[in-house]
């Protein structure tokens, strides 16, 4: 059985910049973000509709020093400046349901992110 290949970014809590490629055994979307992102998930709400952005919601609880790429990241794709920490996960969309990340939207957030950094 052929496997579509999945796209996702994550800005590290470090600053750095990672791009990772999974191959799911499954669809669940979810379950991807949430290993990358190393926690539990909620949604970041940006005005970038093909765009869906995800943060670990137990960030704040866990001491962590504030995120300023990912906050400006975030800022860029037209979510307002948050007080973000830990790492952000962004992916596609349709609808509401994160989905794979074509090679546009990839450069369009690498794009976002050189101008953060």
């Amino acid at each position: 059985m052929a496997h579509e290949r999945f796209a996702f970014i994550v800005v590290a809590e470090d600053g750095t910049r990672h791009e990772h490629h999974a191959r799911p055994r499954t669809p669940d979307v979810d379950a991807l973000l949430r290993h990358a992102v190393g926690g539990w998930l909620v949604p970041v709400p940006i005005a970038a509709p093909q765009l869906y952005a995800r943060c670990d919601e137990d960030g704040p609880s866990t001491g962590r020093s504030l995120n300023p790429v990912a906050s400006a990241l975030i800022a860029r794709l037209g979510g307002g400046r948050l007080p973000l920490v830990g790492p952000i996960a962004v992916t596609g969309r349709r609808d509401a349901t994160a989905i794979s990340l074509p090679a546009a939207h990839v450069d369009a957030v690498l794009t976002a992110l050189a101008h953060c950094r």
